[in-house]
């Protein structure tokens, strides 16, 4: 993490500073008494009696106090829980993070604990024990305490304070006011001093009961001295405080649902930023982060930026290129293919090189740092403008671009700019995806492009420029004995492409045959097109034996339409609070043709129907017609979004329910007896 350190200006030395009352801001009535529960908080709401846990009050303060070596955080966290089933038991594990920088570090105090039981109509305590506290290292800026709450059973509740306090004044306390169970009161305040100006970046799908900030009084006395003069001299500050308070009740659990990038960004939650000081009689200081400081130090670092500058190790063989490719796209496509040879991605997603990339290259594999910055390293050497950009992955977060932290980020990839201005974005972990396409876990927002100076760098658009397409022809003949005979050509393109060639051949064909119904054709006889050529489609053409046993004796039903396309809606919740994330557009036909032998009448046949979503977010066709003996179908599915908001999911699961029901809908046969 790359945060500018809090430092005093001029040569006043802060010795001492004393909070003597902040009465306005601490008289409010609290929601949450340590040691208060009752018999009437075990007894389970209605809109609760399927969670495994309810948080029955979580709340935190923060406010500025006065220490011996200058102003300092005070965070106190108080939380009562309700474990209504084993399954909730993980929810007694309390995880308590701190930073740390040199040999400063956040401190961890005043932690109690009980778990209270009710036991034959008797309520029954028992403290957490000091030996329950266990501290794990993080990274060079981070550890952690973690505590166990002790006997807990099933109808428990656990409640437990801690106080964190911290010298780093840029890391005030950010706050989740959601959970993955059910949150009947999350509350939390902040009192900040005049001196101090934060932002807030409150972050929620969901409304807050109470949000109100207002000035109160806060009194100072302050002890300092000039250097190299004593004593200490002390006099009073009268000054004023912003007590801000945030309230949500009633708060549901937020769900695991399809299309989401990381769960942490639909957590409810208010995060705060250092960005000004101003103590008595001095100038206002800005101490906010900027995204060009952290791209400057980060470009000399030795374990991501510096080894840009550094002759490649690939020296030689981007030489050949550079005289064999003179368009510059080929050339780039042709570095990508080396980088690729001559390192494997190993998986992980990390920032910053291993060690060097010399070393990495000598390895043969590395993280994603490893293999992208060797690329970006040999592309300079191929004489393209190539850079780092810093990206969050969809399972790592959404960046808050408003608050420059490095942490936002987990991934690098190359941005190339082509003599013609044309931009690719570039990634060589995956060799399925063709030259300016990222990986589909990279589709998150926006990256922050590095360069040399910093002031040139700039957010840049993560948008795909290509769809999820699906495309599939069929012909079928229904036989005498009711089977079905024919062949399916398949075809995926743009990530459709690049997530099927991520899969073993002949465990794609098992699983189409699967979903036909074909469990006769040897996958053998299956054909491949273009299976290590990311540039073009992926084509398949397969033979078909499909037994039917769908009907009776004179009459068969076939909905042959949910073997090839939708068949089940995704979205089973009611409602939904965030938006629907499928990070690319979508595009899926299917056509299929189906003889009819002699003696078998269409008795029945759904009728064609055309769908779309407002605001041409997307359209959906059907068309089933009869000419002669053949029955013909087209299914198109267009989604023309990559998101979706929360006032768009009821259209949205509503338009899927009725591709599925569609898709559902059988050809009615009529025959004689079969043999």
């Amino acid at each position: 993490m790359i945060i500018r350190p809090f430092t005093l200006s001029g040569r006043l030395a802060i010795l001492c500073l004393l909070v003597l009352a902040a009465p306005t801001a601490l008289a409010q009535e609290v929601p949450l008494v340590f040691g208060k529960v009752t018999a009437a908080d075990f007894v389970a709401a209605p809109a609760d009696s399927a969670a495994p846990a309810v948080m029955l009050c979580d709340f935190g303060q923060s406010r500025i106090v006065g220490g011996r070596e200058g102003f300092q955080l005070e965070y106190v966290r108080t939380a009562r829980i309700l474990i209504r089933r084993k399954a909730g038991y993980p929810w007694a594990t309390v995880q308590v993070p701190l930073y740390r920088r040199n040999e400063q570090t956040e401190r961890f105090k005043k932690l109690k604990g009980i778990t209270y039981n009710l036991v034959d109509g008797k309520l029954i305590q028992e403290k957490m024990a000091e030996n329950a506290v266990f501290k794990d290292e993080q990274d060079k800026n981070h550890t952690s305490y973690r505590f166990t709450l002790p006997n807990v059973r099933e109808g428990s509740i656990i409640e437990f304070t801690y106080t964190v306090e911290s010298d780093f004044l840029f890391n005030l306390q950010a706050w989740r006011f959601q959970h993955t169970i059910p949150t009947r009161w999350s509350e939390y305040r902040t009192v900040i001093p005049a001196y101090f100006r934060y932002k807030q970046i409150t972050r929620s799908y969901l409304p807050f009961a109470v949000q109100e900030d207002k000035p109160v009084p806060y009194n100072t006395r302050m002890s300092h001295s000039f250097e190299g003069l004593a004593p200490a001299q002390e006099y009073n500050i009268n000054t004023q405080a912003l007590s801000s308070r945030w309230v949500m009740k009633n708060v549901p659990a937020l769900r695991e649902e399809p299309f989401m990038t990381a769960q942490l960004d639909y957590f409810s939650s208010v995060d705060f930023e250092l960005s000004t000081i101003q103590y008595p009689n001095q100038e206002p200081r800005d101490v906010a982060a900027t995204w060009e400081a952290i791209g400057t130090e980060l470009l000399q670092q030795e374990q991501f930026g510096r080894d840009l500058y550094q002759k490649s190790t690939l020296t030689a063989q981007i030489s050949a290129l550079k005289a064999r490719l003179p368009e510059p796209r080929e050339r780039a496509a042709a570095v990508v293919a080396l980088v690729q040879q001559t390192m494997k991605y190993n998986g992980q997603e990390q920032l910053y090189l291993t060690k060097t990339l010399k070393e990495a290259t000598q390895r043969g594999q590395g993280n994603v740092a490893d293999v992208n910055l060797l690329l970006v390293q040999s592309l300079r050497a191929a004489g393209l403008d190539a850079n780092p950009l810093l990206l969050s992955t969809r399972s790592h977060g959404h960046v808050l671009e408003s608050m420059p932290v490095l942490n936002n980020f987990n991934y690098v990839v190359a941005h190339v700019r082509l003599p013609d201005n044309t931009e690719l974005l570039v990634d060589a972990t995956e060799p399925v995806v063709p030259l300016g396409m990222l990986p589909k876990r990279c589709l998150n927002g926006n990256g922050r492009l590095l360069t040399a100076p910093a002031a040139l760098g700039r957010w840049v658009s993560l948008a795909p420029t290509q769809r999820q397409a699906y495309f599939s022809k069929t012909t079928l003949t229904l036989q005498p004995d009711g089977s079905l005979q024919g062949k399916t050509h398949w075809e995926w393109s743009g990530y459709a492409a690049a997530e099927a060639r991520t899969t073993e051949p002949a465990q794609l064909v098992r699983t189409l045959q699967q979903q036909l119904g074909d469990d006769t054709t040897p996958i053998s006889a299956a054909v491949w097109q273009h299976q290590r050529e990311p540039a073009h489609s992926l084509q398949l053409d397969l033979p078909l034996q499909m037994d039917n046993t769908e009907g009776q004796a004179t009459t068969t039903y076939l909905a042959l339409l949910a073997r090839l396309g939708l068949n089940s809606n995704p979205f089973s919740a009611e409602s939904r609070y965030f938006p629907v994330d499928f990070g690319i557009t979508r595009d899926e036909t299917h056509q299929l043709t189906l003889t009819l032998p002699d003696g078998v009448t269409l008795t029945e046949k759904p009728q064609s129907q055309s769908l779309a979503l407002p605001d041409n977010g997307g359209r959906f066709t059907y068309l089933c017609a009869q000419e002669g003996r053949t029955v013909q179908f087209m299914s198109r599915l267009q989604l023309n979004k990559a998101q979706y908001s929360a006032a768009e999911y009821a259209n949205l699961r509503e338009f899927y329910a009725r591709i599925v029901a569609k898709h559902a809908e059988p050809l009615v046969l009529s025959t004689g007896a079969r043999p």
